[in-house]
């Protein structure tokens, strides 16, 4: 059935247009660890000076007007099919990633794991968007996809409503290993972090450290959209 673009309104055969896709999938120069609009080759000075435990990210595009509304669709509109269609794009984004080691095992993510909802957000809102972006993409990368590895050990404020320096404080401690994990489930593998923005990089850090410390040999970050600069 024809559906109106998300982002435009134009009808058509998908969510998004292919002229807002182009624009969305628009080459841009990053930082291959945090994602961060970055023009020289290599890692940002932030990532120089304090690598975050995550080992690299992948974005589709910058969190700036008009693009925020794929992930409001999605998140508060609750038009599920625009997590098929990011999950689509980020497996074309990983497929198409400079790759200085093809020949790595390690380079492929053999486990997808979103980043977990607390139990209240979940139950009100009725999915996790990026658990619905992980369950799409997993097949694409060839992984298994695992909804259950990380819980959240306590409710946190709105990481929206806190500047940047607070963020870190709100988010620690807030991930663990589920209780029925086993360190096997996660020790020496690739692992794909799924979310759906990453601003500050906060709360991916924090959740990327506890699946370091439980013997993850690489954690990669994908996102739907990242924001141009930590606000």
């Amino acid at each position: 059935m024809p559906c109106a673009c998300v982002l435009c309104g134009q009808v058509q055969a998908d969510v998004v247009c292919a002229g807002c896709a182009d624009d969305l999938l628009k080459p841009t120069p990053r930082c291959p660890r945090c994602a961060l609009p970055h023009r020289a080759a290599g890692l940002c000075n932030m990532c120089r000076c304090a690598p975050p435990p995550f080992d690299a990210t992948i974005a589709l595009g910058d969190y700036a007007p008009p693009r925020e509304a794929l992930v409001l669709a999605l998140k508060f509109g609750g038009v599920l099919p625009l997590a098929n269609w990011l999950a689509c794009e980020l497996a074309s984004a990983w497929a198409a990633r400079p790759s200085p080691s093809s020949s790595d095992p390690d380079d492929k993510p053999c486990l997808v794991v979103p980043i977990p909802l607390a139990p209240a957000r979940l139950a009100e809102r009725g999915f996790n968007q990026s658990w619905e972006i992980a369950r799409s993409l997993a097949p694409r990368l060839g992984a298994a996809a695992r909804a259950d590895l990380l819980v959240r050990a306590r409710d946190t404020a709105p990481q929206t409503a806190l500047a940047a320096d607070r963020r870190h404080l709100n988010i620690a401690g807030a991930f663990a290993l589920a209780r029925h994990a086993d360190a096997d489930d996660v020790r020496g593998r690739h692992v794909a972090l799924v979310d759906d923005v990453m601003t500050t990089g906060a709360t991916l850090a924090e959740a990327a450290a506890v699946l370091k410390r439980h013997g993850a040999a690489r954690v990669t970050a994908l996102v739907a959209l990242r924001t141009p600069a930590p606000q």
